[in-house]
């Protein structure tokens, strides 16, 4: 009678060898520490531990489980660690399904989360306009009122303005722009050489000549500049050397209303 059951029992063994033999082609893992055979690597509650030495098949999802795939609960509370928020209660304190008390369930419910942090918009800096240095035409404009032209330089017995006079004249120009507000006028001046009537046109047309340079290389108004010869009639010199004589041939830019100027500005060397 032992020889049928022997035969049964090793038939039924290669039987469901085979099918275990079979399983592993169906599945995404296989366990490699399984002995003798490869075992399907089942993990049915997901918790990390193989099917085969879980000892708690059912652990819930999340919970912190150890080798044998049993939840860990360091505060005795009831709630496995993993899920529970409030870890380290109290001993016997009662607690939710969340493992947190009444009075830190409260808080939790009712604690709004931290607001982030604002980001402070702080206007562009415009960039400050480097103002050029001031010159020495402009010092004179603004302490005086006016502007001598030094070396601007015509034509012998014309009013045609030779190159070497443009830095001279730029110069004055830039500082007259600054003010849009000025009314200037362009007084020319002569040597008492030559007859007071040819001295009187040669000035009007030199001071005519400056006033159309002004006016054609800066943002000027033509109607503020009013270009006025005055001949010999006003001599800075007696005329005792040619030094005098060419201090008397002058061209002066004078402001008309002085109180377009500002007031009170000390002027820095």
């Amino acid at each position: 009678m032992r020889i049928p059951i022997v035969f049964a029992a090793l038939a039924g063994l290669l039987a469901w060898s085979g099918t275990a033999a079979a399983l592993p082609a169906g599945l995404d893992y296989v366990d490699p520490a399984a002995p003798c055979y490869r075992w399907p690597a089942v993990d049915m509650d997901g918790d990390g531990v193989f099917d085969r030495v879980d000892h708690c098949i059912s652990t819930p999802k999340g919970c912190v489980v150890d080798r044998y795939g049993c939840s860990l609960d360091g505060d005795g509370d009831g709630v496995c660690d993993g899920l529970d928020l409030c870890p380290g209660t109290p001993p016997g304190m009662k607690v939710d399904a969340h493992g947190c008390h009444e009075g830190a369930a409260a808080m939790r419910n009712t604690s709004s989360p931290p607001e982030p942090p604002r980001e402070i918009v702080r206007p562009p800096v415009a960039p400050q306009p480097v103002s050029e240095p001031v010159s020495e035409a402009e010092r004179s404009l603004i302490a005086t009122g006016q502007i001598r032209l030094e070396r601007v330089y015509f034509e012998t017995a014309s009013a045609h303005l030779l190159q070497e006079s443009e830095a001279s004249l730029d110069e004055a120009g830039r500082a007259i722009e600054k003010f849009p507000g000025l009314e200037i006028e362009v007084e020319g001046h002569t040597d008492t050489r030559g007859t007071e009537r040819y001295n009187q046109r040669l000035s009007q047309a030199r001071a005519e000549a400056v006033r159309d340079y002004l006016v054609s290389h800066f943002q000027l108004e033509r109607l503020t500049l009013v270009a006025k010869g005055y001949g010999e009639s006003r001599p800075e010199t007696r005329e005792r050397n040619e030094e005098e004589l060419l201090r008397n041939r002058r061209v002066v830019l004078r402001v008309m209303n002085p109180d377009a100027l500002p007031k009170g500005v000390e002027i820095v060397r």
